[in-house]
């Protein structure tokens, strides 16, 4: 029953994926007549996003209000599931490591979809990518970011790089933050094995199996406080700790207990 489901899901996923894309493409032809190419896909990032939840059975619950564009936000980073997650509650694109690009299907869609890839190892495509963010941050798209720079197993945040704070800090930008962390109902799902994406297993793998999952949770807490300061490093210490002290490890389940509100989608 668990590989039907997870068949079923792997075609809706690639229509959905084509579809969206289709929509950007469509979009990218259309700015040159003047529509906005950036708001065009971040929008269809955001119905994809939404689109993609439905169709894993990710269910996400929402404390807070999601920024509105152009923002510049800051998540804790557990799983490419981050990015839906995000997508379908916000309308932004993403900074993000190179390696996505080697991602089946959906590498290749983000990657000539209007997100920014960045080589962390490489301090000259860090200076790159800060000019870049100018460009892509608008008023009808915001910036997300993962400054963990890698996933982790849900037992807490891992420190913020602050190499790409330069930017918000630069020009005075105000930062906000979400804090992401997932439940599963099913008590023989192990969510920190089945849905954190850390360990070695390969990413068609991990994937098939977060489909096999019948149904599972998404807390995404956005903080009411905006950060601003001139100092980079200082910009990432706060918003570490604002992060930090709003995640709950992941298979907690009294995160239920703090929702204020909540969408599914």
């Amino acid at each position: 029953m668990a590989n039907l489901r997870a068949t079923i899901r792997l075609i809706r996923f690639l229509l959905s994926t084509v579809f969206y894309y289709s929509v950007i493409l469509f979009g990218n032809v259309m700015s040159i007549f003047g529509a906005d190419k950036k708001g065009w896909s971040a929008f269809a990032r955001y119905r994809w996003g939404r689109s993609v939840s439905k169709i894993i059975g990710m269910r996400i619950h929402i404390e807070g209000e999601p920024p509105k564009p152009p923002f510049f936000l800051v998540a804790n980073h557990l799983s490419y599931i981050d990015i839906w997650a995000l997508f379908s509650t916000a309308k932004g694109t993403f900074i993000a490591k190179s390696d996505i690009r080697n991602w089946p299907i959906a590498g290749f869609v983000l990657a000539t979809s209007g997100l920014i890839f960045v080589d962390r190892s490489k301090r000259s495509d860090v200076t790159r990518v800060n000019a870049e963010i100018t460009t892509h941050l608008t008023p009808t798209q915001g910036i997300f970011l993962f400054p963990e720079s890698t996933t982790s197993n849900g037992e807490g945040v891992l420190p913020f790089k602050s190499s790409l704070f330069q930017y918000p800090a630069q020009e005075e930008i105000p930062v906000s933050t979400a804090t992401i962390t997932y439940t599963c109902d099913n008590k023989e799902v192990d969510c920190s094995l089945e849905l954190c994406w850390w360990n070695d297993t390969p990413f068609p793998i991990h994937f098939w199996n977060v489909l096999k999952i019948k149904q599972f949770d998404a807390h995404v807490t956005f903080s009411t406080e905006k950060l601003l300061s001139s100092n980079r490093k200082e910009l990432a210490n706060k918003s570490y700790h604002i992060v930090a002290n709003h995640f709950k490890p992941v298979n907690q389940k009294d995160i239920h207990e703090k929702e204020t509100g909540s969408i599914t989608v």
